[in-house]
């Protein structure tokens, strides 16, 4: 690491410039706008020296020196482009061209390979080969999401130090040696992660290779567009690639150090067919006696403002509740809770799923301030799937500067990082070490007590705070007063409506007459999916917003085809508390609305005034910065526990009890409508202890079906999992075939049904 402590000078070509003492030269050239060519090196990853394509000269050194791996001094006088460097440079690129196919006119790389430029820069006209090239697989299938092509991979090791530094998952391997070496599985079992994409992003030649975008385009034909990933709470930046009005591909900004560290998560990346999905909503919906219509817009807007003066004079704004989801963007979300506040209504809520707090309050942290910390505490689920590029930067707290994590009772499987895993909170506070100056404390949001034993057992030591929850702008949703009992700015008021749980006890008693659900799907994700369902269906009218016909949406009376994320303008809020710009890159479907434009009909029809773009602008920004005092788990935001989310008791021997976990891929909306990613979709899962699995006689890859509740989950694969209690087992939420909450929140099940791996391969189970 570089001691910023000292600087030092040295001359480049010429040019004087003062760098702190350490810092690589490849480094240090770029202060006087000299890119020196690499291959193998990458800032994120370090020096490796491996390529010799970053050769310079050194007055005062024989021999010509790599500048990835040489560390300036003090007078150093630095040649970069002389004629022995040149000359150095294109020997290198001559052995590495001996063997490379040249299929530059079909390779996907075309037009931004590093390999290409490299040897129009400094390579000759042609090869002195002799022989005939060395032959390699093509098109190599290495995993679910990339394509290998043997031949084109100069052996760089950018995409395996990746998945030994970044990830710290460490499948992917250099095999064989020479001039045979290639990439491979260390298992010889297909590459799976969260993060494959940046593989691809890292590769600098046509070696790895996107499924999804291969032979799509060149990068000349895109129109590129940067904007902000709402698929979880970290607000990654990331730039969309869109040709002739399909985007192809989505790729990192290397730039964005703040909040994604250069990198995406496949779901970031990959999650972007559903644009062109032919099941997509492309007019307003209406139910008439179980039978779907289209109609015009003004005849629905007129139906749905219609049905909310008749609710409100019959039973009062008691009657009429809102559902606006983490999908709507802080203006929407804003407008959403305006116009319905104007019309007495205080039935608002974003909370469609378990979760119950998405803001930590004034010590809530930055994504990179995370790495810095020397201890990090988990309670409940784990940032790994809820919010992906958060947990790198929970690696690279652990990995590379030495942080110990700590697990309260996880249910999660193991990470590829040490981490204690503890019972208790007290037992957590017992293992952080002594004299940690810098403690970061990653709550998911879902258990309230929870979070305030995690917030009051730190409370006398400077922590940051995160929370990591199920929807991407649900602090968002949360600062703009989509709440019941907060406004925005987090204004709580003496008077406060029904969250969404009070919604559905409501609506099961007969007492809630119009429900609108913006960018949510309740039915799936909602901790008891029975309550839920029997609510959807006594409610007179309900009005959901979204861009397929999802769960919750079969049971409406009239559904709005809306825009998605990359075809609207406005902003988000992540979970560090940054108002991001969302930038539309492509033109939405002709008969679909952004929920902006629905609301602003709906205020249209009922006679509520909405602010003007620049006001509304500036109470956005005024209600995300506004100053609170909230703690975790903090009562007025979270309120009472649900009842559906309550654990049981335990009912005698043989039950465990359901804990839900989420999944990046696991969803009934633009995931299950994608199919671009079918195989990065999970299988319905059942997860149990090793003491479970003894006392059950289960292995991994054993089929079960689960029953309680009068209901039964059929067909999930068993994972035996060592961290799990052995009352617990863990399945995975939202997956439409196999709904996790069929049973309600906290059930007991049994195990049942049981089918070894052998007997689902066909080979008869041993006696």
């Amino acid at each position: 690491m570089a001691d910023q402590a000292q600087s030092v000078t040295v001359t480049i070509d010429g040019l004087n410039v003062s760098v702190p003492k350490g810092t690589l030269l490849v480094e240090a050239a770029k202060q006087v706008n000299n890119e020196i060519p690499v291959y193998c090196y990458h800032t994120k990853l370090g020096p490796a020296g491996l390529c010799r394509i970053c050769l310079v000269e050194i007055e005062g050194m024989p021999k010509l020196q790599i500048g990835c791996n040489t560390r300036v001094s003090d007078g150093m006088v630095v040649h970069t482009t002389s004629e022995r460097v040149n000359e150095g440079r294109r020997a290198v690129l001559e052995f590495f061209l001996l063997n490379h196919p040249l299929d530059c006119p079909i390779c996907d790389k075309g037009g931004e390979c590093d390999l290409q430029d490299f040897s129009m820069a400094y390579g000759q006209g042609q090869s002195r080969l002799a022989d005939r090239k060395a032959s390699k697989p093509k098109a190599v299938d290495l995993g679910p999401t990339i394509v290998l092509d043997e031949e084109r991979c100069i052996v760089c090791q950018r995409c395996v130090r990746f998945d030994d530094i970044i990830t710290g998952e460490r499948s992917l391997v250099v095999k064989d040696r020479g001039h045979r070496d290639i990439i491979a599985t260390a298992a010889d079992e297909p590459y799976h992660s969260n993060f494959s994409g940046n593989v691809t992003e890292l590769c600098p030649v046509g070696a790895l290779t996107s499924k999804t975008y291969r032979f799509k385009s060149r990068p000349w034909d895109l129109q590129r567009t940067q904007t902000t990933c709402t698929q979880c709470s970290v607000g990654c930046q990331l730039l969309v690639d869109v040709r002739e009005g399909t985007v192809l591909r989505t790729m990192s900004v290397p730039t964005d150090d703040r909040i994604s560290d250069g990198w995406l998560c496949d779901r970031g990346r990959y999650n972007i067919g559903f644009y062109d999905d032919a099941r997509r909503l492309s007019a307003p919906l209406y139910r008439d006696s179980g039978h779907w219509m289209q109609i015009q817009w003004q005849d629905a807007v007129e139906l749905w403002a219609q049905a909310i003066k008749d609710a409100i004079a019959a039973g009062g704004p008691q009657t009429v509740g809102v559902l606006g989801g983490g999908r709507l963007l802080n203006e929407e979300a804003f407008a959403l809770q305006h116009v319905f506040r104007q019309l007495g209504v205080q039935n608002l809520d974003w909370r469609s799923g378990p979760q119950r707090q998405a803001t930590p309050g004034r010590s809530g942290g930055l994504p990179t301030e995370l790495e810095a910390a020397e201890a990090i505490v988990i309670v409940g689920q784990g940032p790994s799937e809820t919010a992906p590029i958060l947990d790198l930067r929970v690696r690279k707290a652990v990995l590379q500067r030495g942080a110990v994590c700590i697990a309260v009772g996880s249910r999660d499987a193991e990470p590829p990082y040490p981490c204690k895993h503890v019972a208790t909170i007290k037992d957590a506070v017992a293992a952080v070490p002594k004299g940690a100056k810098r403690i970061a404390l990653v709550w998911d949001g879902v258990d309230p007590q929870a979070g305030r034993e995690l917030g009051n057992a730190f409370a006398a030591e400077p922590t940051l705070r995160y929370i990591a929850g199920e929807q991407g702008n649900a602090r968002g949703a949360e600062a703009m007063g989509m709440h019941p009992a907060s406004g925005p700015g987090f204004a709580f008021g003496s008077a406060a409506g029904r969250d969404f749980a009070g919604m559905v006890e409501d609506a099961r008693a007969g007492k809630l007459h119009v429900l609108c659900i913006f960018g949510a799907n309740p039915a799936l994700h909602f901790p008891n999916g029975n309550a839920v369902a029997e609510a959807l269906e006594r409610i007179p009218f309900v009005v959901v917003s979204d861009l397929f016909m999802t769960q919750s949406a079969e049971y409406a009376k009239l559904v709005l085809p809306a825009h998605g994320l990359f075809e609207k303008f406005g902003t988000t809020l992540n979970l560090g508390g940054d108002v991001l710009p969302v930038n539309a890159a492509l033109n939405a479907p002709q008969g679909t609305l952004s929920d902006l434009e629905m609301i602003a009909g709906l205020a249209q029809a009922l006679g509520a005034q909405l602010p003007g773009a620049s006001e509304l602008a500036e109470y956005v920004i005024q209600s995300a910065a506004a100053t609170h005092d909230l703690e975790l788990g903090d009562e007025r935001l979270c309120g009472a526990t649900p009842k559906a989310a309550l654990p049981a008791q335990a009912e005698g021997d043989g039950t465990l009890r359901v804990a839900v976990q989420s999944r990046i891929f696991a969803g009934g909306g633009t995931v299950a409508h994608d199919p671009w990613i079918e195989q990065l979709q999970p299988l319905p899962q059942a997860a149990v202890s090793p003491s479970v699995a003894q006392r059950l006689g289960l292995t991994t890859g054993d089929c079960v079906d689960l029953e309680g509740a009068g209901s039964t989950m059929h067909d999930l694969l068993i994972e035996v999992r060592a961290a799990l209690p052995d009352d617990v087992v863990a399945v995975i939420g939202g997956l439409p075939d196999d709904p996790a909450n069929v049973f309600g929140g906290g059930a007991l099940v049994r195990i049942g049904n049981i089918r070894s791996a052998g007997e689902l391969a066909g080979v008869p189970a041993a006696s």
